[in-house]
């Protein structure tokens, strides 16, 4: 071939010397955007997979607290025992930590598990979980289950445990589960009573309008009436020196037992009668428990639950009490007509005016506390009153026993629930 055609030729076939260049470049782009589109695909299936997820988390979440809900709807004592429980079972804080009060004739456990009175479901015949939907199963569905302690290990002849720990297996969709653990206490509030009859002075120690009536026939005592006896208390107490003394000399006729009376300091006194903005705030409370329970009244004549039966009582206005048992707070003032047979704790709070009135016989086992504030603010305590009128027979005596069944029957409150 002419050596100049030859040439020609191999300047075509070579054109700029890149021949393959843009192939090149097109190939590696692709590559580069196949890889991205991957990683984003793999970045939604995986966000898609983490929100399917969390949203199970979310559901046994949940479904762990409808059990701490449940459990605590059967301490209240709303709930009524499976008919395969023995006849006469009742729930409280001892038998919610005995097998036989406890779980099912069937149930085999050693753990507590109120299932005496929760509907455990699943697997069927066995009281493993109770599905809080219909047809449950673990993929789908969701449950819990409960094992119920006494942490402080109360022994069963020194009455009923003071709390229980809870602990609540919450359960949702593909596997999810989650654990609560709750401490509940007995009562919504505790009360160490300081005496008896426990008069709150006014802030300004203004003084205090207490009488313990004319006739010799009224007998006080902080010695506590309850078998076996928790201690002595003073009969009368109050927050400034000057009314201890004025209590001191209304026990004129030698029916007030020795102590007398006694100056208690504000540290002393549960937060509730430390100011008057803590007492506010636990009437609101207690308030709303007593809503809660249907015990809230506007005013109050009558008998306050009895012996066998006492009940809480909260009247937000003025109460006339014939008797009873039980729990007891009053904002307005508190009539004590004719001299009525009460057993347990009367909380006057806000008038903080108390008048025992009537001829008749009756006795008051337990304590009282006094105090007179604006229940809706502002201001601090006022001077309280405490007057007797009357003839006939009547005692006013500490009682550990009735104090404590009256602090029950203010209902359990879930106390430092966190998750583990």
């Amino acid at each position: 071939m002419n050596p100049e055609v030859k040439n020609k030729v191999w300047k075509a076939n070579s054109g700029n010397g890149q021949g393959g260049a843009a192939l090149l470049t097109v190939l590696l782009l692709s590559t580069l955007l196949l890889t991205m589109c991957g990683v984003l695909i793999l970045i939604t299936s995986m966000g898609a997979r983490t929100a399917i997820d969390s949203t199970s988390e979310l559901q046994a979440y949940y479904s762990a607290e409808a059990g701490v809900q449940a459990c605590m709807n059967v301490l209240r004592g709303n709930v009524a025992p499976n008919a395969a429980m023995p006849a006469g079972t009742q729930i409280n804080f001892r038998n919610a930590v005995k097998a036989s009060t406890s779980n099912l004739p069937t149930d085999s456990s050693t753990s507590f598990r109120l299932s005496g009175w929760l509907n455990y479901n699943y697997p069927a015949g066995s009281p493993t979980r109770v599905g809080l939907m219909t047809g449950y199963t673990p993929q789908t569905g969701l449950a819990y289950s409960v094992d119920v302690t006494d942490p402080d290990h109360i022994p069963e002849a020194s009455g009923l445990p003071n709390r229980l720990l809870l602990h609540v297996t919450g359960y949702g969709p593909k596997g999810a589960i989650k654990n609560l653990e709750v401490i509940v206490n007995r009562s919504s509030f505790d009360y160490s009573p300081q005496a008896t009859i426990m008069m709150r002075s006014g802030d300004d120690c203004s003084a205090v309008n207490f009488t313990t009536g004319d006739s010799a026939a009224k007998d006080y005592s902080g010695h506590d009436h309850a078998v076996p006896p928790a201690g002595v208390l003073p009969s009368f107490g109050a927050t400034c020196n000057s009314d201890t003394t004025i209590e001191t000399n209304a026990a004129n006729k030698n029916t007030v037992q020795d102590p007398i009376a006694a100056t208690i300091t504000n540290t002393s006194l549960p937060p509730w009668l430390q100011s008057a903005d803590q007492a506010r705030a636990f009437l609101a409370d207690q308030k709303a428990n007593a809503i809660y329970q249907g015990r809230y009244f506007t005013s109050f004549s009558g008998y306050s639950g009895a012996a066998g039966t006492p009940a809480f009582s909260f009247v937000d206005g003025d109460c006339t009490l014939a008797g009873g048992a039980g729990l007891l707070i009053v904002t307005g003032n508190l009539i004590l007509d004719g001299n009525p047979n009460f057993n347990g704790l009367i909380l006057v709070l806000g008038n903080g005016y108390v008048e025992r009135d009537g001829a008749g016989n009756g006795n008051i086992y337990g304590a009282m506390s006094v105090a007179r504030f604006d229940p809706v603010g502002p201001g601090g305590f006022l001077a309280p009153t405490f007057n007797t009128n009357g003839a006939g027979n009547s005692t006013m005596q500490y009682d550990s026993a009735a104090l404590r069944q009256a602090l029950d029957m203010s209902g359990p409150r879930a106390q430092g629930i966190h998750e583990y």
